[in-house]
């Protein structure tokens, strides 16, 4: 017969290992920002999480088609000391040192570049998406003039939209100490200067700032310009919701589709008026709005929280578009830009895009208000009988005169009728 109590003594190897696992574990508090895109998401469409030409981080370092791209962050960096008058990256790779531990943290655990390989990707890395936002925001002494990257439009094109990619970034207060180390008199406000970069890729997006501190990295900064935070005072409600109509069928139905104006109007603001009119910001839709979309998404799925503003808003767009039909209708508006030419194109971009993504909890839908309002129209066969009318009848100026003829006629019938009665009367 076995002794349990020798079995389970604290000598033995099971429990000495298994004591280890448990302290090798990290805490639940992760820093963790810059994930790594989840393979249910990735399936869907790879190519929109891949790097074209530029590697920034640890994730796609060293891979063979990003290499172009090495010698011209060198060339960046050389000639940043060259305009600054140094000769060594001394001070800058002791500043990448300094913070290279608190770096790490922004990245998955299963990062494996050693200390100088990792300081070395910071600077290099760093320094390059610094210069890249000071040229596209024109600062005097730093040129985009006889520089490849902008002399050839498809490599700017591609740079941009990979610098826009979840795992492509580089924690936001390491560019910040860069170009706070190497900034000149004129050159304050680098938040700003990110903001305007990222706006110039993701047009309409919006500009809503947040705290310098409370940046973690470029798409950080494109997700939090986007969105309209919820009002603190209003609690949350269960709310019986699942799905609107298309476009068609809600115009149909007497709904009428504005673009949402003003300066201040951020693409995820969207309202449903009391004269039945759904406002929404314009979208501007190219061959990049799909990645963009994807890594935003995929980027707010892998983050703790409640809302979930771009799968809502995806979700929205996704019900109001079914066919065709219903892109021309927002593209009439003006609601919809499309860049892609084809009507059909933009319909699938919609459709796919909700593919393996979790939907957000009823209760913190951001559109909730807008989809019961809007079902509650629909709902009401008023609105459905007098939109019936102006579609058969109302819809052309000679449907308009066919249904005016025919009332005049009823009516000339109706008094005819009346007169005939009325004389038979009086003859008894």
């Amino acid at each position: 017969m076995s002794n349990p109590e020798k079995e389970t003594s604290p000598g033995n190897p099971l429990i000495v290992q298994i004591d280890e696992k448990l302290r090798g574990l990290p805490s639940n508090q992760s820093t963790c920002s810059i994930f790594k895109v989840p393979s249910r998401l990735r399936h869907v469409n790879e190519r929109a999480f891949e790097p074209e030409i530029l590697s920034i981080g640890p994730y796609h370092r060293g891979k063979d088609k990003l290499k172009m791209m090495e010698e011209h962050k060198k060339r960046y960096l050389q000639e940043l000391l060259q305009r600054r008058g140094e000769s060594s990256v001394e001070r800058y790779v002791e500043a990448m040192s300094g913070v290279e531990g608190k770096a790490r943290k922004f990245y998955d655990q299963s990062v494996s570049l050693c200390q100088d390989e990792f300081v070395e990707m910071l600077l290099l890395d760093g320094c390059f998406i610094v210069e890249l936002i000071r040229k596209c925001n024109n600062i005097p002494g730093v040129s985009g003039e006889d520089d490849p990257v902008f002399e050839v439009p498809w490599i700017l094109s591609c740079i941009e939209t990979d610098t826009m990619l979840l795992e492509n970034q580089l924690p936001f207060f390491v560019l910040l100490k860069l170009f706070t180390m190497t900034s000149g008199q004129s050159e304050k406000d680098f938040f700003g200067m990110a903001l305007q970069f990222c706006q110039q890729i993701f047009q309409g997006l919006g500009n809503r700032r947040i705290p310098e501190t409370e940046c973690k990295h470029l798409l950080d900064m494109l997700y939090h310009a986007g969105y309209q935070p919820p009002d603190s005072t209003e609690s949350p409600k269960e709310i019986d919701w699942y799905f609107i109509r298309n476009a068609k069928e809600l115009q149909e139905a007497g709904i009428k589709f504005e673009r949402r104006k003003g300066p201040s109007r951020l693409l995820f603001d969207v309202d449903f008026s009391e004269n039945g009119t759904i406002e929404i910001p314009r979208l501007k839709i190219d061959d990049r709005t799909e990645s963009l979309f994807r890594n935003l998404d995929a980027y707010e799925q892998c983050s703790p929280g409640k809302h979930l503003y771009v799968t809502d808003y995806i979700t929205l767009m996704d019900c109001l578009i079914s066919t065709q039909e219903d892109v021309q209708i927002l593209r009439h508006s003006e609601i919809i830009e499309n860049g892609l030419g084809d009507d059909g194109k933009v319909c699938s971009l919609f459709n796919n895009l909700c593919r393996n993504v979790t939907n957000s909890q009823r209760r913190h839908f951001c559109y909730n208000e807008v989809f019961n309002r809007v079902n509650e129209h629909c709902n009401r066969k008023r609105n459905v009988w007098m939109a019936t009318l102006k579609h058969d009848y109302f819809n052309s100026p000679w449907a308009l005169l066919s249904f005016l003829a025919a009332v005049v006629l009823l009516l000339f019938t109706l008094a005819q009728t009346v007169f005939t009665v009325m004389s038979y009367f009086q003859m008894d």
